[in-house]
């Protein structure tokens, strides 16, 4: 596992180490995923089955708009626009109470345990009536119908899905523990579906027949009240009334005309008269007369003068008769204007006579056109009314599934593998984390940051081995690890190097062995000190060899393994005050000193040389080396090299 120290940590997730560290608990995860499957399998097989049924059927949306019967094509096609549209489904009917309290009737939800889950006699569990009581809580008294009806809707909610497909038929599907009951309930509700379809289209019609033979009967009233009036009109005023009032029209404009010509004769002899009194009948007077009244030259005014009717002769009249025709004139004219009063009278009479006829004829002529329109029209609808095909088609009626549809076995098995690999998962990463050691090798060198680093696989065939065979083997074949570890001794010029092991298969005391076997020569001479409670006490004997406070424990050429002298054991010479002193005074005979320790032992034998000028070669184990030991190892001495498996 990655550390604090490593700078990345914090900001991105290493999947190396999270897949090795799924990899190294894979048998967890292999267990986990098994008992998922296990459950799964037996909730599968002890889960109710559900089994579900369909029917299929389309309703025909134009099979009443091919009907048009003169006016009545409109009026017909209204009819279907009261069947069910395939493809806006009335599921909120379907899914209405109402209509489910009518199937009901039929299929006895109430009697039926899938949807029927009420239990009047169920008690609360003891803790949450213990909550209940804790809190005053007072449980109200439901009404038992309500309640189960509401359970039955919400159930049949579930159960039952209204669809349509591509091609537009509607489908009916219903899901229930009895496939016999789910093929029974999907088919009545389909029936059910047509017939309303049926009843509400037959309604309409039925409506349609019945306004239009309103609306008939209307129209006749309408008819005969319209005659008669027509008929109380001709018996009060006349059956003509157009034709006389034409013929007091005419004779208005002929008596017009007549006023006219007597106006003209009148406004003439008046002129003469007045020519004649003033005794101005020269012909320049004559001549002014005939331009201001051309009628003068006229047979007619002549005539009733009494003059010549020679246009090419003009006598003056005498002044009498002049007078005497001049009255007559003015009498007629008075007549005349008497008569035409009394015509416009009666003109005016006549014409409000002609109005109210027209009036009535219109109203009369409208309704005979309305009773005539609508009576056609109810018989096109009546046979309309008539015609009452059942255009459904039913594709298929729901039959009773041997499969079940539900519980979906593969899937819950599926499931059931899948949660249980997640857990196992989950429980790797818990556990990795609980135990805090380092999975992959990545990790390792980033928690620890050394210059150098190697694997020890190369080096482990060198554990437990003597210094005579230590030699034998490192001069045939060097390892090119001690190369590249010797090269930093000799760069740094360290005179004591550090080496640790947290948990590997190779002990530090092994690789300094070894390392030291490699460096030794004739102009360096190399000390080897296990600080380690593994390393065993020999008694001392006179033939021992004794360098200051350490005994020569084994050597081979310039080597020399060395341990404290006397009876004290090797950790116990770290709790001395003059520790380090000691381990300077052999720098006046070694030219090179390896101090090693494994585990805890390194963590004290750190302590001891902290602030000293050291070089700190550690060897690390995945899987098995802790974070927090490599961090505490880290911070009291730096590691330079770092030997990893």
């Amino acid at each position: 596992m990655q550390n604090s120290l490593n700078p990345k940590s914090a900001d991105e997730i290493d999947l190396r180490e999270l897949f090795t560290i799924l990899w190294v608990n894979k048998f967890l995860i292999a267990i986990t995923c098994a008992i998922g499957i296990c459950y799964a399998g037996y909730y599968a097989l002890n889960t109710d089955k559900e089994f579900t049924s369909t029917a299929i059927f389309k309703f025909d949306e134009k099979s009443n708009a091919g009907f048009n019967l003169n006016q009545m094509g409109i009026m017909s096609n209204l009819a279907a626009l009261t069947n069910f549209s395939n493809r806006n489904l009335p599921k909120d009917l379907i899914n209405g109470r109402i209509f489910i309290e009518k199937l009901d009737t039929e299929l006895n939800f109430q009697a039926d345990p899938y949807f029927n889950t009420y239990n009047p006699n169920s008690s609360d569990p003891i803790w949450k009536s213990f909550i209940k009581r804790a809190i005053g809580w007072q449980k109200s008294s439901p009404d038992i119908n309500e309640a189960i009806w509401q359970g039955i809707v919400s159930a049949y909610s579930k159960s039952v899905v209204l669809d349509s497909t591509k091609d537009g038929s509607v489908k009916v599907i219903v899901t229930h523990v009895d496939s016999q009951r789910a093929a029974k309930i999907a088919n009545v509700i389909m029936n059910k579906i047509i017939s309303n379809n049926n009843d509400k289209r037959n309604m309409v019609q039925d409506e349609q027949v019945a306004y239009m033979s309103n609306t008939l009967a209307k129209a006749l009233n309408d008819l005969e009240v319209s005659q008669s009036k027509l008929k109380t009109f001709a018996v009060k005023n006349s059956a003509l009334p157009i034709e006389n009032f034409t013929e007091e029209s005419l004779k208005l404009d002929a008596l017009r005309d007549q006023l006219n010509q007597t106006s003209e004769l009148h406004e003439a002899v008046a002129a003469l008269s007045l020519l004649l009194q003033n005794k101005t009948t020269d012909q320049d007077d004559y001549l002014v007369l005939r331009q201001k009244f051309p009628l003068v030259d006229q047979v007619e005014f002549r005539r009733i003068l009494g003059q010549s009717e020679i246009t090419n002769s003009w006598n003056w009249p005498k002044a009498n008769s002049v007078d005497a025709v001049f009255n007559t004139l003015s009498e007629r004219k008075n007549r005349l204007t008497v008569q035409i009063n009394a015509s416009e009278i009666d003109a005016e009479r006549l014409g409000a006579a002609v109005d109210a006829y027209a009036k009535l004829k219109r109203a009369a002529e409208v309704s005979e056109a309305t009773y005539t329109v609508l009576i056609e029209q109810v018989k096109a609808q009546s046979i309309v009314a008539g015609y009452r095909p059942n255009s459904t088609e039913i594709y298929e009626y729901a039959t009773a599934t041997i499969n079940p549809s539900a519980p979906n076995r593969n899937l819950i098995l599926a499931l059931g593998a899948t949660l249980g690999l997640c857990l196992g998962a989950a429980l790797s990463v818990i556990l990795a984390l609980n135990r805090g050691v380092f999975y992959s090798k990545n990790s390792l060198i980033n928690g620890a940051q050394p210059q150098l680093t190697a694997s020890i696989r190369s080096l482990l065939h060198l554990r437990n081995k003597s210094l005579k065979d230590l030699n034998s083997i490192l001069a045939r074949k060097p390892r090119s690890t001690f190369i590249e570890l010797a090269t930093r001794i000799h760069k740094n010029a360290i005179t004591q190097v550090v080496v640790t092991s947290s948990r590997a298969k190779m002990t530090s005391n092994d690789l300094a062995r070894a390392l030291s076997i490699y460096m030794q020569s004739d102009t360096l001479k190399v000390a080897v000190i296990d600080f380690s409670s593994k390393a065993k006490k020999q008694n001392i004997d006179d033939e021992t060899l004794l360098i200051e406070s350490f005994v020569v424990d084994e050597s081979e050429g310039h080597l020399s393994v060395l341990r404290p002298q006397g009876s004290l054991g090797p950790m116990e010479m770290l709790s001395q005050r003059d520790f380090w002193k000691n381990i300077q005074s052999l720098n006046s005979t070694f030219d090179l000193i390896f101090l090693c320790a494994d585990d805890r032992n390194a963590i004290s034998l750190l302590n001891a040389l902290q602030n000293q000028k050291t070089l700190h070669i550690t060897l690390v184990r995945t899987k098995k080396t802790k974070s927090s030991t490599l961090t505490q190892m880290r911070s009291l001495l730096p590691i330079e090299g770092l030997l990893h498996e």
